[in-house]
């Protein structure tokens, strides 16, 4: 009676975990690869980044030698890698949507920063953080956004110091 007992209060426990355990282990996975992809990406650049950060299929880091600022967002067919020299960066600008829904709750909609150059010749970049279209959810992407704005001001600041 009593094995019969263990073995199924075994199996009920084992039904919980062992599905959350798979999810977890998906989940890390999923980021490893993204960090290899963006450790074979940067490598080809030659730049050694001081700050970096990698999530979901994003990579954003700052390389403190050749003060340069790269992101890289991994598609399926095409990666789009964006190399900006912070000596070329006029201003850092953080642009968020949120849309209401028919249930009155407020959601992220988007993430972005736009970046703006001295030279009218180079377009406006926009870096994209969180999009509710990529399927992703939201993994503390405000937080996230806030902190790379300010290292790319401050960044930006203490070139125009040096040029002063």
């Amino acid at each position: 009676m009593k094995l019969s007992f263990t073995l199924i209060e075994i199996l009920v426990v084992s039904s919980v975990f062992v599905p959350f355990l798979i999810f977890v282990y998906k989940g890390l996975n999923s980021t490893s690869k993204t960090k290899q992809k963006a450790e074979k990406t940067t490598k080809l650049s030659g730049f050694n980044y001081k700050l970096k950060e990698v999530w979901n299929n994003k990579f954003i880091g700052l390389a403190q030698d050749n003060n340069m600022l790269t992101y890289i967002q991994f598609n399926n067919d095409n990666h789009k890698v964006f190399n900006l020299k912070l000596s070329e960066i006029k201003s850092c600008e953080l642009v968020t949507n949120y849309k209401t829904g028919k249930d009155k709750v407020t959601r992220l909609e988007y993430l972005d920063l736009k970046i703006a150059f001295h030279s009218f010749k180079k377009e406006e970049v926009t870096l994209h953080f969180f999009n509710t279209d990529d399927g992703y959810t939201e993994d503390y992407e405000m937080r996230r956004i806030e902190n790379w704005n300010s290292i790319i001001n401050s960044n930006i600041n203490a070139s125009l110091k040096k040029a002063s």
